[in-house]
């Protein structure tokens, strides 16, 4: 496959607040639920973001190395604690001026900024009066952003309102690994309810202010496919495209919930009592501009056969059996192609699933503007005795997600840019530091230094060599 992508095309990397800043109590910061859940005794592993990479204080050196490796834009989020660090509401004057000056560095250096308002990292305060499953979530999440959008305004081209609603709600109260650690199916939805309305109340605000720049979603994106075309199978996948994806696309796209969700909820057990008629109308009047999809993989998934509704992620790595999938009740279960590849933790690699979703998004969603806003592939690696880190296993992943990308827009998809997770090796929620995911080797144990990976540089000829004049 060959081609190129058009004119304008924007060509970055991704990383995210508690990730990559550090400086968790500096500048006036307050303290968010993964502070307090990494300061605290369920963290049984002892990683904390508290440092990572330090882009807080070496967003300069981040920014050049950036615009040297031939990037037009850069994906960010903005910590919702450094801007509005405790309950008072009061904006924090440092916060602030932080993320201008990486805003003003962005522009100097020709990147166009990529924000997002929420990836993962809430206030801890509000965490403790039960987060996301407390419907007061959606109006103190709209309050946050009415404050970004004055801030900043124009200065952010283009604005994420939550990243990954999905993976967000089932590690949180699904599995109970990441913050607040709680396995409750009926908690977990209405925690994914509260977050389409959430994002909804945020685009209200957002509208209010007659900006020039665009307002989008962040979705981690598993195309659900079938090993057997079956009628059961079929169901199954229908059910997998619900849980997976439709719940999150449909309200931010459509402006409503599809038709069979709710009657397969209830059917569930599922009390929707929550569900109140004002928040669908919010919904129904507040879409988005345009799409992020965070692309690794696809949901291969088959008929329900037992077990209890959960989500198995590997965070155990390299040597283990562990295989990433899910079990809802009724509905469907994660299958497995024995003749695909799998990364260091049981991960499909299966690039042409890029070319699918974006297929997809067109059938169903029309023209919508799309960014691939994450895909990455993560090593185990450290440099070799020359001191360069030989990456050739995330080149040739990167080059075949790249491929099926240019193939898609080739074919009439409307998709607008493109970004490699992660832009330097970053706390990997947690799986800590072993998991490298950044074109940007961080080594930790020399002061931070940056050492650009091979993949950086292949990364800055691929973008030379692909994009129209």
């Amino acid at each position: 496959m060959d081609g190129k992508v058009k004119k304008g095309f924007l060509w970055g990397t991704a990383s995210a607040a508690y990730q990559c800043e550090g400086g968790w109590n500096e500048g006036g910061k307050g303290e968010s639920n993964w502070d307090q859940f990494c300061h605290g005794p369920k963290n049984v592993k002892g990683y904390t973001g508290d440092v990572a990479a330090d882009f807080y204080h070496r967003y300069k050196e981040d920014i050049r190395l950036l615009k040297e490796g031939g990037h037009n834009t850069l994906r960010f989020s903005i910590s919702w604690t450094r801007i509005l660090p405790d309950q008072s509401g009061k904006v924090n004057p440092e916060g602030v001026a932080f993320y201008k000056d990486v805003l003003k560095e962005c522009r100097e250096n020709g990147i166009t900024p990529n924000v997002t308002l929420l990836h993962y990292d809430i206030p801890a305060w509000l965490e403790d009066l039960g987060g996301y499953a407390n419907p007061i979530f959606s109006d103190e999440f709209a309050k946050y952003c009415k404050v970004v959008f004055e801030q900043f305004g124009n200065e952010i081209p283009l604005y994420v309102t939550i990243n990954e609603s999905t993976h967000n709600a089932y590690c949180s109260y699904l599995t109970g690994n990441y913050p607040p650690n709680i396995h409750n199916v009926q908690t977990l939805v209405q925690v994914c309810y509260n977050l389409v309305v959430a994002n909804a109340k945020a685009i209200r605000e957002f509208r209010k202010l007659n900006l020039t720049s665009q307002v989008g979603i962040v979705h981690t994106t598993n195309t659900v496919q079938i090993l057997k075309d079956t009628p059961e199978y079929r169901i199954a996948q229908r059910r997998g495209d619900l849980f997976k994806n439709k719940w999150v696309t449909d309200p931010a796209i459509l402006g409503k919930f599809p038709e069979d969700l709710f009657p397969l909820l209830e059917e569930s057990g599922i009390d929707l009592s929550f569900v109140k008629p004002e928040d669908l109308d919010i919904i129904a009047h507040n879409t988005i501009d345009f799409l992020g999809q965070n692309c690794y993989t696809r949901a291969l998934v088959k008929p329900y056969e037992s077990g209890e509704t959960n989500y198995y992620p590997n965070n155990v790595g390299a040597g283990q059996k562990t295989i990433e999938g899910y079990t809802v009740k009724g509905w469907f279960q994660t299958d497995v192609d024995p003749n695909t590849p799998k990364n260091a933790w049981s991960r499909e690699i299966y690039p042409k699933t890029v070319y699918d979703m974006l297929m997809g998004i067109k059938k169903d969603y029309g023209d919508i503007p799309v960014y691939i806003t994450e895909n990455g592939h993560a090593l185990y690696e450290e440099p070799d005795e020359n001191g360069e880190v030989n990456d050739d296993e995330r080149i040739e992943f990167l080059k075949s997600y790249l491929e099926w990308l240019i193939k898609a827009q080739n074919e009439g998809c409307n998709v607008k840019g493109y970004y490699a997770w992660s832009t330097t090796d970053c706390y990997s929620w947690i799986n800590g530091y072993q998991k490298r995911y950044g074109l940007i080797y961080i080594d930790y144990d020399h002061d931070l230094k940056r050492i650009p990976k091979k993949s950086y540089y292949w990364y800055r000829d691929f973008i030379k060599e692909h994009t129209e004049d």
